[in-house]
């Protein structure tokens, strides 16, 4: 087994297959191993395994899998153990309630000092620039490692942007988007600094709550770019949406939509086309067929399609 993201993302579903059919001797033994794997995901499996002790009824593992988790280093947002049901086993006891003491002035403390950061691969004397923004509570080597392929990597620049808005370890979020605006911006000037290029397509796309971000940077009077794509985007305060699409000044550009009808925020985007037409805010949809909240199978090619 690998460590890239991708990697993690399989773990993850067997993981949760092997629960549902209660096979939980596998399911922590893959686990364990995957530890030595995953180091920089400790925080996750760690609480997965101990939400398999707890169903288990075993208590002092499952707070022996916590400990050890925060021993390393690692820690959660508090709110993340204490509303998982799954381990009502332990959350009265005392031995729980300072391993949220302690994960909390580790998350404070991360929170505190959390800083924007631009992780760039690919092509530097590519033509084409795209900024890719992640999903809610991901970061940008993993939302890199779930999208770019070789072929993509070897013809455009990315510039992955991550949000200086801590949910928990490692994971970031775009909820205050004037802060979204600043840390964009930020990489876009830092972007520039470090290559030397002649950009002549300039992209934005990201990927649910980073999608709704994209759209809205699109909205904004001194942004340049030729081509906005949103994946799975969740589109759920189309009031403030609207409200930036009354001040828009049209511009030549491709606004791309791509969604699945089993997504959850489907109809979302439904509601907000009459709103693009409204504004006159030219729009292509693609609506994949069984696809829910999630990248597309066939993401590299929709993406070379949508930019030229």
């Amino acid at each position: 087994m690998k460590n890239t993201f991708l990697d993690f993302l399989i773990l993850q579903k067997f993981a949760i297959d092997l629960i549902k059919e209660e096979k939980y001797k596998e399911a922590i033994s893959d686990l364990e191993n995957a530890k030595k794997i995953f180091t920089n995901k400790a925080d996750r499996i760690g609480h997965w395994l101990a939400g398999i002790h707890c169903i288990q009824d075993n208590k002092e593992k499952a707070l022996s899998e916590l400990k050890e988790v925060l021993n390393k280093g690692s820690y959660w947002n508090p709110s993340i153990l204490t509303n998982d049901s799954d381990l009502s086993l332990i959350q009265e006891s005392e031995e729980f309630a300072e391993i949220i003491q302690r994960s909390e002035e580790l998350y404070h403390f991360h929170k505190r000092n959390s800083r924007s950061l631009l992780h760039t691969l690919g092509n530097n004397k590519s033509e084409t620039s795209v900024t890719a923004l992640h999903w809610k509570n991901s970061n940008a080597l993993d939302f890199s490692e779930q999208i770019v392929t070789d072929k993509l990597k070897d013809k455009y620049l990315f510039s992955f942007v991550q949000s200086s808005q801590l949910f928990s370890n490692g994971c970031y979020h775009w909820d205050n988007y004037d802060q979204a605006k600043t840390d964009i911006d930020h990489a876009q000037m830092e972007l520039k600094d470090r290559f030397e290029t002649t950009i002549k397509n300039r992209i934005i796309f990201g990927a649910s709550q980073g999608a709704d971000t994209a759209i809205k940077m699109y909205l904004e009077p001194n942004t340049h770019y030729d081509t906005v794509i949103a994946i799975v985007p969740t589109l759920s305060d189309l009031k403030t949406l609207e409200k930036k699409m009354k001040n828009h000044q049209i511009k030549k550009i491709k606004l791309v939509i791509i969604t699945g009808d089993k997504d959850y925020f489907y109809h979302n985007v439904l509601d907000a086309l009459p709103i693009f037409e409204k504004y006159n805010i030219p729009y292509k949809l693609i609506v994949i067929e069984g696809m829910g909240h999630a990248i597309p199978d066939n993401f590299e090619e929709l993406f070379e399609e949508n930019i030229k």
